[in-house]
């Protein structure tokens, strides 16, 4: 059971003591360091699968009771809550991300720090690029190595005839 203290930012639940955050309105445990809708969630469900939020139901950050809560995956959730938004919101973190997220992204793409990332990140990939499979071409069953998982087609040119077999020309 939550019990939340009248004019405060306070809340107890299990023994902890939850903040009510004036930034977000989420209440938060520094104690557990979890949100108190998390802690609730676990508490009945267990843990959270990775790529997976809580959600409050009717989008009221002081309803933690567990029938609130849903699980969503990160897709899911920010959907909702850009489906919710304002277009005067929508424009005012477009123009964040301009003015500040993109410039210092491509600061750090361009630094030491973050070209030794890729150099790193390369050498970790580049094996599977390295591999090669093995597959039938769908338009003249030759047999063809590729390092892509998925290919079709030995050649652009079975491809095409592939494309043109199974299209109608326009005007037809």
């Amino acid at each position: 059971m939550i019990q939340y203290i009248e004019n405060t930012n306070l809340a107890y639940c299990d023994g902890y003591k939850f903040r009510k955050d004036k930034k977000t309105g989420y209440w938060l445990c520094t104690t557990l360091h979890k949100r108190l809708h998390v802690y609730i969630y676990e508490k009945y469900n267990g843990g959270i699968p990775k790529g997976y939020e809580v959600h409050h139901k009717d989008h009221n950050k002081d309803n933690n009771e567990i029938d609130n809560l849903q699980l969503l995956t990160k897709k899911e959730h920010n959907r909702i809550h850009y489906l919710e938004m304002s277009d005067e919101e929508k424009e005012k973190r477009k123009k964040n991300l301009e003015i500040n997220a993109r410039p210092k992204a491509i600061e750090w793409h361009k630094s030491k720090q973050g070209i030794e990332w890729h150099k790193q990140h390369f050498e970790k990939v580049k094996e599977k690029f390295q591999k090669k499979y093995k597959f039938k071409c769908l338009v003249c069953n030759k047999e063809f190595e590729s390092s892509q998982i998925k290919s079709k087609f030995c050649s652009n040119v079975c491809k095409s005839r592939y494309w043109r077999s199974t299209h109608k020309k326009r005007g037809q």
